[in-house]
């Protein structure tokens, strides 16, 4: 590591910075009020979003090396494979995900389908969906669990936890 910085250190000494190198703009004036479109996504300290693109609760898997977002509440229930940042979808050839949820006392495991978006390159998928009601009763009842799912050859387990410490 102190090799590195000495290199570093040396590169600036041999580059060097003089005075006729750097040049200086002005800022143009404000002329009112800075308007936003929208909102920018509300970022948590480890880098990535509260919440997925569609608005659903993040798993993490393989220490940030992707996330599931779970959608339910609907009677039905999606999950979409993310890339690390848990901004972008990621299609996996995986031909469906399995969840298992204990709840009251009761553990069950059921099995959510590849659902291709238009998007997904052909023979995989990003979104996993079911519409067996029991597995959205029991999400919306704050069942907890793990998600299991194979991308590019390798198990990923994530858990399903239903986090609500922080502020929304």
């Amino acid at each position: 590591m102190k090799y590195l910085f000495a290199l570093t250190l040396a590169c600036f000494t041999l580059l060097g910075c003089s005075e006729k190198d750097v040049q200086v703009s002005e800022a143009p004036e404000a002329s009112g009020p800075v308007e936003i479109d929208e909102m920018p996504p509300m970022i948590e300290m480890d880098g990535h979003p509260e919440h997925g693109p569609h608005g659903g609760e993040l798993v993490e898997l393989g220490k940030e090396a992707f996330h599931i977002e779970m959608m339910h509440g609907t009677g039905a229930v999606a999950m979409y494979v993310l890339d690390g940042s848990a901004t972008q979808p990621v299609a996996i050839e995986a031909e469906k995900l399995t969840v298992s949820l204990k709840h009251d006392g009761k553990v069950k495991s059921f099995e959510l389908p590849a659902d291709p978006q238009a998007e997904d390159a052909s023979g995989k998928s990003s979104r996993f969906a079911s519409t067996n009601a029991e597995m959205d009763q029991w999400l919306e009842a704050e069942a907890e669990g793990a998600v299991i799912v194979q991308i590019e050859g390798k198990s990923y387990t994530g858990k399903i936890s239903h986090d609500h410490e922080h502020d929304h």
